[in-house]
Formats: C-alpha cells, structure tokens, sequence
C-alpha cells in the first residue's frame, strides 16, 4: 500500500474525487490503506471502488442490495451483511504467503463471502512476482522461475519444485485443484498463472479458503469500468478471460465479470426510492465519459505524432 494523503492539500484532492455520500467510509483517513497519491487521480480504480463501496457501505439499502447481488452470483442472499474496503489477508494467512494478498472490497455475510477485485484503467491482472528478475541482493537479476508448471530448480535459493511458490511453502497449487479443473501433479507449459491470471487465481483461492474457514459460499467478482477505451472492459470479452472462466469450478467458487454501470443498475433496482444510487451513477458515468475522452484523445495525438516522425 501507499503512502497515506495526509498533507493539507492532497487530502482535499483525494476527498475532491471522491463522491461525497462515500468520504466517511475512509475514516480513521491516517489508518486508512491508501494506495498512495494517485488515489486523487480521476483514473483511480481505488477511488473508483470508494465512491461505490464505500456509499454502499455507509448506506441502511446495504443488505437488501447486497442480497440482489448475492441472488444474482447464485449465493445466499440473507444479511446481515458488512463491507470491507481494502481488506488484507493478515491472519491466519490462509495461503501462507509472505506478501499477503489483498482485496480491494470484501462483502460478507453469515453465508457468504465476494471477494471484488476493481479495475479502471489498468491492463488485466497483476502477474506472478517468480517471472520476474530479482531486483536487489545477492541474487540481483535472477529470475526465479521459467514460466512453466514443471520440475525446475530455482536458482536463487536452490530448491526444487514445480512452483517457485510452491517450493517456499505457499499453498496456491494444494487449493488450486479445488477451485480450477487443474491438477498439482501433472505439468503445464506454460504454466496457466505465469501471465495476468495470476491475480485472479490468488483471489479465488484466497476467497475459497476463507469461506470454507467460516462456512460461507464463496464468490469472485471482477468489477470493471465499461468504456470503448479501457482494457479491461475489453478483457473481460475477450476469448482469453472465457478460457480463464472455462478453467474454474463453478460448484467451488463462482467467478464473474461484472460492470460498475451493471452494479449501479441492479442497486438502483433493488433501492429505487434512494435518490443517492441515481446521483452515484452519474458521478461514476461521468468519471468513464471523462477518462475515456482522455485516453482517446492521448491515442489520436500519438498516432499524429507517429505520422509527423514518419513522413
């Protein structure tokens, strides 16, 4: 996480770009989990799921809105239910990991456990740290896997395994089977989480294994912004995320692509008398309308640029 926006001036940025039915939500601000300066960016995913969940949060529609979206991913709908914002897999470490993972929203209830990844303007998913070089220390620039789920010896610390992961005792590849039609004791080349599935096979696993430790029925929702020029939105139509869909365990864990235009819908359906839901949309759409203009207008200028170099 970043570094909290505790000067004068960029803490009036951050709440200026946040809808104001959602600011107290983040409060105590200084213990907040923020992701650091760009939070008062337009394009912030993390103000983006803020200005949702946050609202969502603090407002009485909360359970009746989030049994509509439970019924809707095919899990109990009975509250009472909670939101967490930046939630953090800090005990007891269900996967074992050194750098714990974290979910930018946690919806809970007696039954049920979603996990909500948010995406803005970012590409697809975080990918897996073991494919990348070593940035510091004795072993600087080795790259501790070679991108296969196959018997390989990290040559960083010398141990043998399958997974990289695996061989530093982190258990993604003993949940894997439960929530993926995949096995741990055949290999696969190229390994299926050595690109931007990664993160999504963190979060579902991650997901399982808290609800099965608290006897909910999990779930894992991708929610998107929905604009002509955000990769995600492309993402999520695209045949790699229906092969990455076609990989999971419905019966497990349900998994699902869902806009934050879709979400405000069914909320709106759900609470239609609330006139904060139609204001929220707005704020939300507007921030889509802006950041789209933006990135295709950067777009145009570039392919000026690159016709003024070439002639």
């Amino acid at each position: 996480m970043g570094v909290a926006p505790t000067t004068p001036e960029l803490r009036a940025a951050v709440e200026a770009n946040l809808f104001p039915a959602s600011r107290a939500a983040v409060e105590p601000w200084d213990e907040f989990p923020w992701h650091g300066p760009d939070t008062a960016k337009i394009n912030a995913s993390q103000a983006l799921a803020i200005d949702l969940f946050g609202t969502l949060k603090l407002s009485s529609d909360k359970d009746i809105v989030l049994g509509s979206l439970a019924r809707d991913l095919g899990l109990p709908a009975e509250g009472p239910w909670k939101v967490c914002l930046e939630w953090s897999d800090i005990s007891p470490n269900h996967m074992r990991e050194t750098a714990r993972t974290a979910v930018d929203v946690v919806l809970s209830s007696p039954r049920a456990l979603i996990f909500v990844e948010c995406k803005f303007t970012e590409i697809s998913g975080a990918k897996c740290s073991q494919r990348k070089p070593i940035a510091k220390g004795a072993n600087r620039g080795i790259v501790q896997c070679n991108g296969s789920y196959a018997l390989q010896t990290n040559l960083a610390n010398k141990l043998e395994s399958r997974c990289a992961l695996t061989a530093k005792a982190i258990r993604y590849w003993e949940v894997i089977p439960q929530v993926f039609n995949l096995t741990s004791d055949i290999d696969y080349s190229p390994c299926p989480f050595a690109g931007p599935w990664f993160q999504w096979m963190r979060n579902l696993t991650v997901c399982h294994a808290v609800a099965r430790s608290q006897g909910q029925q999990p779930a894992f929702v991708l929610a998107y912004a929905d604009g002509p020029t955000l990769p995600v939105a492309g993402h999520v139509r695209s045949l790699d995320w229906q092969t990455f869909l076609g990989h999971t365990r419905p019966e497990a864990i349900q998994c699902h692509a869902v806009s934050f235009q879709e979400i405000l819908g069914l909320i709106q359906k759900a609470a239609p008398d609330n006139p904060v839901w139609s204001e929220l949309s707005a704020w939300v759409d507007n921030k889509i309308k802006v950041v789209c203009a933006t990135r295709a207008e950067a777009k145009h200028s570039h392919r000026h640029r690159l016709a003024a170099i070439n002639q």
